[in-house]
Formats: C-alpha cells, structure tokens, sequence
C-alpha cells in the first residue's frame, strides 16, 4: 500500500471537487520525507493566492495504525507557533494594548528571585521589538534556559514543577552577553517573554488569548497547547511514536501549539509569517520551520508565485534534522515548481 494515499479525505467543502485527486509528486515527496525521519504520520496543505487547493493526510494517526491521518488532523507546530505569537502581538499594539518599545521586564513587573537579584541593568532596555526580532541580547549556544530546567530548579531550590514566572527570575540573575537590540540570535526564551506579555495585557492565558486573537478572525478552530499526556491533547492531535521530553507547557508562545495544515495556510493568507497583515506582495520568500526532539518536523513557507504550504511530520531525525530540514524544503519547492500547473487550475474548477 502507498503510504501517500492512505487517509486521504475531504476537510472542508471547498475541496471536494478534488478530494480524490492527489497530485502523485507530491505524495512521492512526503512518502519521503516519511521514510527518511521514521514517521508514521503526516499532512500537507497548499493554497494559491490565498485559495485552499490541496489537503491531505498520510500514513496513521493512532499508535496501533489503523486510523488513517485525516487532513485536518493536528500536531506540534513547534517553532511554526511563532508568527501565531507575533500576529497577536501585532494586533494588541495595534489595538494600543501595547508598543512596539514596550519594556518587557517593567511590564511584566516580575521580582527578581531572593536568591538571584539583577546582575544587568541591560535587561531593562529590551523592548517587544527586540523579541519579535531575536534581539533581546542572549546566545542560546552560551546558555539556553528552555533545556536548563533541572539546573534552575536547582539553583533555585524548587520543589514545585517549574512555571514561565520562574525562568523569568531566572534569567533577571543571569548577565547578557549582547546589547539588546545589536545581534541577533534565536531565542525560544524571548518568544515566551512575548507570551506572558500577551497574558499580561489580555487577562487570558496564553492559548486562550491566541484563539480569541489570531484562531476566530481567521476561523481556525484547532490551536491548543499539546502535552506528554495524551487524554490533555487536542482530540485530533496525532500519537507521536517517540515523545519528546519538552515541557510544552512551558514553551506555549515558542513552540508550544498544535494546529493542522489547513489552518497553517489559514493563518498564511491572512499574515505574513513575520506576523504582518498580508495586504502587499512583497518581493521575498517567507518560510518558519519547527521542530522538536523526536516528535516534530513542520514547515510552512510563503513562495514568491503566489503558492503557501504547509508540512508536517510526526517525527524528525535527530542526528540529521538540520540537514534534512534544508533537503526536505527543497525538495518540496522542487516538487510545488513542477506541479505548479496542476495546482493553479484547481482555482477554476
């Protein structure tokens, strides 16, 4: 049987006059990427100029593999839960909840730890800005608090389980190594300071907030923060034949959603991945790929002819994910320039 073509089903009305015509490059593609990264489950989504034209589910979505993966089918986004994060920022300083020079810090209002006061008067000068962009000041290489918290319970002398207040004052005793704003390096913590500052200003927890936020407008009804247990999963979420050790609790607003493809495109028709409103073409490529150990390889990419798509895998391969990461990107485009032909005629049936 051809793991492509297993589960295959209409998601939404709008594609039932192709529901049963899957483009055969493209499951070739994905039976690819499955067999290279062990996966047992995947879904792909494309649109064109905004309009859905492709939604399929491959392989199964339940551990004993009986259950065909639906289209709508959800799974860790992993870092692709940034531009949901962004997009909601965006609108709550729009809305004038917020500014772009806001200081995260002085917002949250947050006091340091007993035990660790402010080593750096910097850390008062990092903005909103500075996160969106990666530019709050830390080097993820020389210190990652997101893999640290067995240490920082520690050093805290906490009993408890670790909540995002803790990491805060964590991280108030640590110096920075940059100037905010001068050089960027990623950082799953800056992402999660934007999530507590969305929590702040809404009086909402994260995920509820991203739904009222970014999810109604836009009609996607599946965001919600995955977990290691499976009754607290979203009841489409996928089983994962590896589960990671991540505390997605922790990391809601960094790469803490699940969703499905279709609404990865959803988001992508209405936002640019950078988080603003999609009104302009813009004459660049637009890609966010996640992943997490063991669990989560997704992709979501806005190309410059008009065509979105959107990823996503059941596991990843740990020694290779960066590798594979970049081959499976363009491998896909590849594949999306060769049937791009197929896919814009599927805009006037």
């Amino acid at each position: 049987v051809k793991i492509g073509l297993v589960g295959m089903v209409t998601w939404a009305a709008s594609l039932s006059s192709f529901a049963q015509s899957p483009i055969r490059e493209i499951d070739e593609a994905v039976d690819r990427f499955m067999q290279i990264t062990a996966a047992t489950s995947a879904t792909v989504a494309v649109s064109v100029n905004g309009d859905m034209v492709l939604s399929q589910g491959y392989g199964f979505a339940d551990s004993k593999q009986r259950v065909p993966t639906r289209p709508v089918a959800t799974m860790r986004l992993a870092s692709c839960t940034k531009p949901f994060t962004r997009v909601a920022i965006g609108k709550l300083v729009k809305g004038g909840q917020l500014a772009w020079d806001a200081n995260v810090f002085e917002l949250l209002s947050i006091e340091p730890h007993p035990n660790r006061p402010v080593v750096d008067p910097r850390l008062h000068q990092i903005t909103l800005q500075h996160l969106i962009e990666h530019r709050g000041g830390w080097d993820r290489t020389e210190f990652d608090v997101m893999y640290e918290l067995d240490q920082i319970k520690n050093e805290m002398d906490l009993s408890r389980p670790l909540e995002k207040r803790d990491l805060v004052q964590y991280m108030l005793g640590r110096p920075l190594p940059f100037e905010p704003g001068e050089t960027k390096h990623y950082s799953n913590f800056g992402y999660v300071l934007l999530g507590m500052a969305i929590e702040k200003v809404s009086g909402k927890s994260y995920i509820e907030a991203i739904r009222e936020l970014v999810g109604r407008p836009l009609g996607i009804d599946d965001l919600a923060i995955s977990s290691t247990r499976r009754k607290h999963r979203h009841p489409r979420e996928v089983f994962y034949p590896r589960d990671s050790p991540l505390d997605l609790r922790l990391r809601d607003s960094s790469s803490g959603l699940v969703s499905s493809a279709p609404s990865l495109c959803k988001l992508m028709s209405a936002y640019w991945i950078d988080g603003m409103p999609r009104r302009q073409p813009r004459d660049m490529y637009f890609f966010q790929i996640g992943v997490h150990p063991l669990t989560t390889t997704t992709m979501m990419e806005q190309r410059l002819d008009g065509i979105d798509y959107a990823l996503m895998l059941n596991s990843r391969r740990e020694e290779h994910y960066d590798q594979d990461n970049r081959d499976f990107r363009k491998e896909f485009n590849r594949v999306l320039d060769q049937v791009r032909d197929q896919l814009t005629q599927r805009l006037t049936r």
